[in-house]
């Protein structure tokens, strides 16, 4: 018996077209039907794999053995190297493996001789591979290939030419952009991409593959900074033994979202030594007070940011006007009260649904959305100023909303109350987006990078908790017990509230020229000219005028013509702040250097303390932050005998710098304050109120601790 299994095994296994195992069928494929001698073509190893198990790349990570192929070729045929495709990052309880699942073609590039004679040419090849899933298992096959020899060589089948387009669409491509890499003293490598011109919103999931193993530790996390002026990975240095690497090899792999929605994109990359690099880690790879929120959190921070939202400046003017509101209807039955705080919650809440409806509309047509994202639109701007000039002028008693204005006729002015209380919610929501209060940072970062539901949930909680203390007085009979009463000098206060609304106009065209320049305040205040005397002439002569139509459309025509304006701006490139930007005139960079990523990380690798300020000419949270705390003649001494270098970013338009930093940190807006210590890798996030006392002790603190 032990001599007939002896001679059974000692019987070589013939080469089949086809070899199928418990886990992998492996067969040879040829992109031609026909070979003509002298001019190459492409076969491949086909791997059909089981589902859930996996072989693996030329770079295998921390553990496994590539796919190999030995060839049995007639004399003179040549065969290439495997082309490989990118491959899968398979992470086994922190074992990082790189592997192929699926259906996998691996691609070899033949070449037979000019003066091949034969009729038919025969490829032989020995494969093993090495397949896994919660076990791994050694396996092998012997295959070939005949193909006929004639004149000219014959494609394949369409299906099959379909197969090797299928596996050459998943080759990364040659990188377009130059790379380099850098160490840190301690060895580790930080490669650098010079993409310039990326759009970093539209880039998520960025990954780097080292092509062989032992330069680069696999198992280390990559954190990517993306910004519009290329890619920094900083990676950890691997097991090998041998000397640092002059150049590193791999493949970078990364998703863009495009009009076609998420695309996966690969690319080789041959990244030279560069001793000039500032090397070190990723200055936005974490951040100390970067704790994950669960939903929950979310909600109850978004609830509480809402509350204390209605103590912010910029809503002050709308929320005295729902104050005086409520006191008017001192007196009437609860029910009315009621139903006033209720039309105003609806308001409020309607008003965050839509923003959350266009916030995910934007997200899933142009990628990354943030909060007051409308503000750096110039457009948006001056339709917001139009608005606060005419809620001035209705409150001091130009015109009224209801009765003769505009013919709205009396069931309007029947449902002035309640119509009036919800669009009080909307305007309390428009005015409330510049500002920023405590605990809405990390309650809007969370809400922007979720899906939609979550996304929703936490705008509504924070729409709740704006519009909370109306409904606690419209359903408290105690506390309207103590509301003053009504009486004439309602009057003069809804005519002082004018006041405030002009100005919050006024601040609008500050920030209008920011965008557009001197020619934003030509458009504003012409535009509101024209808004105004449309006003006029519809409370000019009887409802039953004959010439009221004539005034009618002069007046709609002025609107419109006041409309138009609008359509002459257009966005303009970030005024400052960004890398190759200048300082803007609605925000002071005196004794600041403007931000860039660039500085920030060649600061962070000099073990320079930084503090780094993120603000707007439209954020009002921003400038008041600056008056109150960072610009005091205390602060000012503070930075200075600490040596801090002080980077400030302008997002009053766009920036894509700024916004790829926004993402990093899981914040949705400004204001954002950093500050890294001397030799700190990662920033401390202080909070979006500040005060003197906060900014020097946690600039002085550091000093103290310093080695």
């Amino acid at each position: 018996m032990a001599l007939l299994v002896f001679l059974v095994l000692a019987v070589p296994v013939a080469a089949q077209p086809v070899v199928t195992t418990d886990n992998v069928r492996a067969e040879l494929v040829s992109e031609v039907s026909q070979v003509k001698p002298g001019e190459p073509f492409w076969v491949g190893l086909r791997e059909t794999i089981r589902p859930h198990w996996h072989t693996y790349w030329k770079n295998p990570g921390d553990a496994g053995q590539p796919t190999e192929i030995s060839w049995r070729l007639p004399a003179g045929v040549t065969a290439a190297p495997i082309v490989w495709p990118a491959p899968t990052k398979i992470d086994v309880s922190g074992v990082v493996n790189y592997g192929l699942e699926g259906d996998v073609l691996l691609l070899v590039k033949i070449t037979p001789p000019a003066n091949f004679s034969g009729r038919a040419l025969t490829l032989g090849a020995d494969a093993n591979w090495l397949v896994c899933s919660d076990v791994c298992i050694p396996e092998e096959g012997k295959l070939s290939l005949t193909l006929p020899v004639g004149s000219a060589a014959i494609p394949a089948d369409t299906a099959t030419r379909a197969l090797f387009d299928t596996a050459r669409r998943r080759v990364p491509t040659e990188s377009p952009w130059p790379a380099r890499f850098a160490l840190t003293k301690s060895g580790d490598p930080t490669l650098v991409i010079d993409a310039r011109g990326l759009r970093p919103e539209t880039i998520r999931d960025v990954y780097f593959f080292p092509a062989e193993w032992g330069a680069v530790a696999n198992m280390a996390k990559q954190t990517a900074g993306v910004t519009s002026n290329g890619i920094r990975i900083p990676l950890k240095k691997g097991d090998a033994k041998a000397a640092a690497p002059r150049q590193i090899a791999g493949t970078l792999e990364l998703r863009e979202q495009t009009g076609d929605g998420l695309q996966r994109q690969a690319f080789d990359i041959v990244a030279p030594f560069d001793p000039a690099l500032a090397a070190g880690p990723a200055p936005l790879a974490a951040a100390e007070d970067g704790e994950a929120l669960s939903l929950w959190k979310a909600l109850a921070f978004a609830l509480l940011g809402g509350l204390i939202l209605n103590l912010m400046p910029c809503v002050f003017p709308v929320l005295a006007m729902k104050a005086a509101s409520f006191v008017r209807l001192a007196g009437h039955s609860r029910g009315e009260l009621r139903r006033d705080g209720a039309a105003y919650m609806a308001g409020v809440l309607v008003s965050f649904g839509l923003m959350a409806a266009a916030l995910l509309a934007i997200r899933a047509s142009v990628g990354e959305v943030n909060w007051g994202f409308q503000f750096q639109s110039p457009i948006f701007s001056l339709l917001i100023a139009y608005l606060f000039f005419v809620v001035g002028l209705n409150l001091s008693g130009v015109f009224e909303i209801g009765g003769r204005f505009a013919g709205l006729g009396q069931g309007l002015a029947g449902r002035a109350g309640i119509t009036g209380a919800f669009f009080t919610g909307v305007l309390a929501v428009v005015v409330a987006t510049p500002c920023t209060a405590p605990f809405m940072a990390a309650a809007l970062g969370f809400a922007l990078s979720q899906p939609a539901p979550q996304t929703i949930a936490v705008l509504l909680a924070m729409g709740l908790g704006l519009a909370l203390p109306y409904m606690v007085l419209a359903f408290t009979p105690a506390l309207q017990r103590g509301m003053p009463q009504p009486g004439p000098w309602m009057d003069r206060l809804r005519q002082f509230l004018a006041f405030p609304m002009y100005a919050s106009a006024v601040w609008m065209i500050w920030v209008l020229t920011q965008q557009a320049g001197a020619d934003g305040v030509l458009y504003a205040l012409g535009g509101m000219v024209l808004i105004a005397f449309a006003i006029w002439l519809l409370r000019l002569g009887a409802p039953a005028s004959p010439a009221i139509w004539l005034r009618r459309g002069v007046a709609a025509a002025a609107v419109l013509l006041a409309f138009a304006a609008a359509l002459k701006l257009e966005d303009q490139p970030a005024t400052a702040a960004s890398a190759s930007g200048g300082p803007s005139a609605g925000v002071s960079f005196d004794g600041w250097t403007p931000y860039s990523r660039v500085r920030l990380d060649e600061a962070v690798a000099a073990r320079k303390p930084v503090f780094v300020d993120f603000t707007a000419a439209w954020c009002i949270t921003c400038l008041v932050n600056e008056r109150v705390a960072l610009e005091t003649a205390a602060t000012r001494h503070a930075f200075e005998q600490t040596g801090t270098l002080k980077l400030k970013g302008d997002w009053t338009n766009r920036d894509p710098e700024i916004t790829a930093m926004l993402k990093a940190l899981g914040r949705a807006g400004v204001p954002l304050y950093l500050y890294w210590a001397p030799g700190a890798e990662r920033p401390k996030i202080l909070p979006q109120i500040l005060t003197e006392a906060s900014v020097i002790e946690t600039l002085t603190s550091s000093q103290q601790t310093r080695p």
